[in-house]
């Protein structure tokens, strides 16, 4: 909870129990509903009014209205008024509980705060490759369109104000949440999140150019849930560029409307997921293409000339990550490349060299199933003889589903041998597959179960750790840094671990 919301509970608490006492004077309970009020108003000026307060704001008028009606109606102390006392103040506390808890378990978050010396800026920009039909809409002769966000190494400029968490847009937020299943105004309050970015700001000039890490969201997530771990590399000297997958995001703003994964009409063919992360992969090929045109001064862009393009790297969480996999399998123009924690289902052809990559897992399910070199595809014959062959045809028949498997058998396989030749499988304990993102801080600490997030160790914690390794990682490849190597990174976080092969 925020600062003046813990003083609004606190005061209406404390006017719970000092307020109806009959010895208490006019002047007395006016006194109390007027602190009650100037507690109420800061903490909507300053912090921002949102529904988990609800309780507390009606306490606050109610109490305002009695106390005005005791200070200029006599009323006379009966067993009537008592119980009736009695009972508002059992339900004020009863309320204002519910609404501490409501406050604690849907906190207004702080995002952690970038480590590096960079302010950072942000720009939001749109593509349309116009060589590519809309692959998510069946029948469509509309082009591919993806929204991007890119953050940057910025020159401080105090006058603007730091952008609000999901671009400022009520609307994305309701989209975001209805498309994960749950009611639309849940998360609402998080217009209210503060960030550490700016828009408008001018690039920094310090180095003469920077390298560029492409960043990839999951399945039904959003680029705007990974902003802690974009802000800091920004912050450190990168051009971090978020790209929002169109119909694989929950939502993606652009130009004028919002759409969802919900909107997609295509059933692909064979392995959806194969299909979905080959898209990604395109998508950030795709902008890396852009890219190269903005640097080139081909577009107007502050960027012109200052995009290291010798020096690209790509993250992902999720399907993001299997997409930043098939990107180091598959473009020479990576250079490094990261998998938080997602499955893969690529296959190499054989005749490329894998760029630099790692894997960062959870200790949940993931780290197992890569070190066994598995797919998470259960194979035909686990599956219960009565669901088969309905499991199956979706597939295309059981020989299609066969061959499906077998293809992402050999994808994991493929994985794990490339993680245990260059020893970069790492993994978290206690950690859980949303707590590479900033979902993970979406609900209070005991709570966080409740959105399928487990794991002993905090949201706050493997985000930390997701932050190090990544700036690690890359500062090895991509900045060439070689004193700072993950053995470091590994000591400074116990709940950090390297894979242990046989």
């Amino acid at each position: 909870m925020r600062g003046f919301e813990i003083a609004l509970i606190a005061m209406n608490l404390l006017t719970v129990f000092l307020g109806p006492s009959k010895k208490r004077s006019k002047a007395f309970l006016l006194g109390l509903a007027s602190m009650n009020g100037v507690v109420f108003v800061l903490h909507g000026i300053v912090e921002g009014l949102r529904y988990q307060m609800v309780f507390s704001y009606i306490f606050v008028f109610l109490f305002a209205v009695y106390a005005v009606v005791k200070a200029t109606v006599a009323i006379s102390e009966n067993k009537f008024t008592k119980i009736l006392k009695g009972i508002a103040i059992s339900i004020s506390i009863l309320l204002l509980t519910m609404t501490s808890l409501m406050a604690y378990a849907l906190p207004v978050f702080k995002l952690p705060s970038p480590t590096g010396n960079y302010d950072v800026g942000v720009q939001y920009t749109y593509f349309t490759d116009d060589q590519r039909l809309e692959p998510f809409l069946k029948g469509s002769t509309d082009k591919r369109e993806l929204s991007v966000k890119i953050y940057y190494p910025a020159i401080q400029d105090k006058s603007k104000p730091n952008i609000t968490y999901f671009h400022d847009s009520p609307k994305l937020i309701e989209v975001f949440t209805k498309g994960n299943r749950l009611p639309k105004f849940l998360f609402s309050h998080l217009r209210l999140v503060q960030t550490h970015s700016q828009e408008g700001l001018l690039l920094s000039d310090n180095e003469e150019n920077y390298p560029v890490i492409l960043f990839s969201h999951g399945g039904g997530t959003t680029m705007e849930v990974y902003m802690s771990q974009c802000e800091d590399l920004a912050s450190r000297g990168y051009i971090v560029v978020a790209i929002n997958h169109t119909y694989v995001s929950s939502a993606t703003e652009l130009p004028g409307r919002i759409v969802t994964d919900r909107d997609a009409t295509v059933n692909f063919e064979g392995d959806p997921l194969d299909s979905i992360t080959h898209i990604m992969a395109d998508d950030a090929s795709f902008v890396v293409d852009k890219l190269e045109e903005m640097n080139a001064g081909k577009v107007d862009s502050i960027f012109a000339g200052k995009l290291n393009l010798e020096k690209i790297g790509i993250a992902g969480h999720s399907l993001g990550g299997a997409a930043a996999y098939n990107l180091a399998i598959n473009d020479s123009r990576i250079k490094a490349a990261i998998n938080l924690d997602g499955a893969v289902y690529a296959v190499s052809d054989g005749t490329k060299a894998i760029a630099p990559f790692l894997m960062l897992a959870n200790d949940e399910y993931m780290i197992q199933s890569v070190m066994r070199g598995e797919p998470f595809m259960l194979k035909l014959e686990e599956i219960p003889a009565q669901d088969q062959e309905a499991v199956a045809s979706a597939y295309g028949g059981k020989e299609a589903y066969m061959d499906i498997y077998r293809k992402q058998e050999q994808a994991a396989s493929e994985l794990a041998e490339t993680l245990k030749s260059s020893d970069s499988l790492l993994f978290i304990e206690g950690s859980s597959h949303m707590k590479f993102a900033d979902i993970g801080l979406f609900m209070g600490p005991g709570f966080r179960r409740f959105i399928g997030i487990n794991g002993e160790t905090s949201s706050e914690q493997c985000l930390d750790i997701t932050r190090a390794v990544t700036l690690n990682f890359f500062n090895q490849y991509l900045k060439d840094e070689t004193g700072d190597s993950l053995e470091s990174v590994l000591r400074q976080y116990p709940k950090l671990q390297k894979a242990k092969w046989m």
